[in-house]
């Protein structure tokens, strides 16, 4: 962990998660988003946490005692190497203006860091530039990149976030007339024979997809009923829902995808998560179809996820027009390569490890 002098204007402290509820949401106004419903996130990430309590760190400003800076994480169950271990996310980052100098910044991190270490097996995190600079600084490691992969589904509406004014319009249009006209004559010879239904509710099939397929030896979410239950319908998200995936109704799923849209780009419809039998090894090219055929009869503009998956899960959705438009850093700290192994070979994350 590297080192530095810290900043004696400011102190670490340890939160209190029912104490410092109202303390921490007001940290958050303005500087996470969910605004209106920022008491939900705070209550279902750390008072209703089904895998245990989460630790949450606040800096003090010690002239005037007023707290100006959080941070939290919160255990989730993950596999790496075949076993199931509690991991830490760190979530919730924020110190607030005035006070967002290296080393307040840094203390907070390494704190909260440290004490991750105490409680779990090791920690991640999942951040902007800023806090990953300091996170770096912090003694956390880049273990890899979680990329953005986007299809356009109607290009009237993308093409206008990329061009100007009416070239956008125009043209978008304009290709949307012919690829509806090429759509409906493709649709007969390449109709699946799938069964395909959004969901409202995590359907039992979910897990059992999930426990029934091959789940590598790299670091991945376990997604039991409870974790996306937890993730998926306790924290916010507009029109959240699952579609489902099988050879017949009722039969064992071959796929879902949790899906959402987009809060500040609704034409925008956001996979925060998706499985397939073939587990980390193989997703199937047929599911993703019925994906976007789907979120086109939705009236979507185009389909977005992130993903860092093995090369032949990333070759389908690329198969099937998805194309890499950026990239975060995933983090993590209490990894030695030579003690642990390399966290990196096979990772497979997705929008389900963010702090919601």
């Amino acid at each position: 962990m590297h080192d530095l002098v810290p900043d004696d204007r400011y102190e670490v402290v340890e939160g209190q998660l029912e104490r410092d509820r109202d303390t921490v949401i007001g940290l958050w106004r303005d500087h996470i988003g969910w605004r209106d419903q920022l008491g939900r996130m705070y209550d279902v990430f750390y008072l209703n946490c089904p895998f245990g309590r989460p630790l949450l760190r606040l800096l003090r400003h010690r002239a005037s005692g007023e707290i100006v800076g959080t941070v939290g994480a919160g255990p989730r169950p993950m596999l790496w190497q075949g076993r199931e271990s509690l991991v830490a996310c760190a979530s919730h980052f924020v110190v607030l203006p005035g006070h967002r100098s290296l080393k307040p910044a840094m203390g907070l991190i390494r704190a909260v860091a440290l004490a991750s270490q105490e409680h779990f097996a090791f920690g991640y995190a999942m951040t902007n530039l800023q806090g990953g600079a300091v996170g770096k600084r912090a003694g956390y490691a880049v273990a890899g990149q979680l990329l953005r992969h986007v299809k356009p589904l109607r290009y009237r509406g993308y093409a206008s976030r990329v061009l100007p004014g009416p070239l956008g319009r125009a043209g978008g249009t304009l290709l949307d007339g012919v690829l509806a006209a090429g759509r409906r004559l493709r649709i007969p010879a390449r109709r699946s024979g799938l069964h395909v239904a959004w969901n409202d509710a995590v359907d039992p099939r979910m897990q059992a997809l999930w426990e029934q397929s091959e789940h590598g030896e790299g670091l991945c979410t376990v997604r039991s009923t409870r974790m996306l239950e937890w993730r998926f319908l306790g924290l916010p998200a507009v029109r959240r829902r699952f579609l489902l995936v099988a050879p017949a109704p009722g039969a064992p799923l071959l796929a879902w995808f949790a899906c959402e849209t987009n809060v500040r780009a609704p034409g925008f419809m956001t996979v925060t998560d998706a499985w397939f039998a073939g587990g980390v090894r193989a997703a199937d090219r047929r599911a993703i179809r019925e994906l976007c055929r789907m979120g086109y009869a939705a009236g979507y503009d185009a389909i977005e996820l992130r993903l860092t998956a093995t090369r032949s899960v990333l070759d389908a959705w690329r198969a099937e027009g998805f194309v890499t438009r950026g990239q975060q850093p995933f983090f993590v700290h209490g990894m030695d390569a030579s003690r642990d192994g390399d966290i990196s070979i096979g990772l497979h994350i997705t929008d389900i490890e963010q702090d919601g």
